[in-house]
């Protein structure tokens, strides 16, 4: 697969603190931010068939991360000696 550079000029400030503001809750680059944005906005991030988890890296932010991290150990990890006797 061959690759290209593009630069986009004049880039409005609405849309660049768009793309700043998701790049940094979900620990990503302006630029991976920005060709993600563009796959998906013409449908080439979906159909790709996977054999792990990877296509999930990213969906959630870190604060929803943590949010579901809590969640799991308050439903899941909790041990109830009853159920042991």
């Amino acid at each position: 697969m061959d690759t290209h550079s593009l630069t986009l000029h004049r880039i409005d400030d609405d849309l660049y603190m768009q793309l700043v503001a998701e790049a940094t809750s979900r620990g990503w680059s302006i630029n991976t931010t920005a060709k993600t944005k563009l796959r998906d906005s013409y449908g080439l991030g979906r159909g790709k068939k996977y054999r792990d988890l990877s296509w999930m890296k990213g969906l959630w932010t870190k604060e929803e991360g943590k949010k579901f991290d809590k969640y799991i150990e308050e439903a899941f990890e909790q041990i109830d000696k009853e159920d042991w006797k």
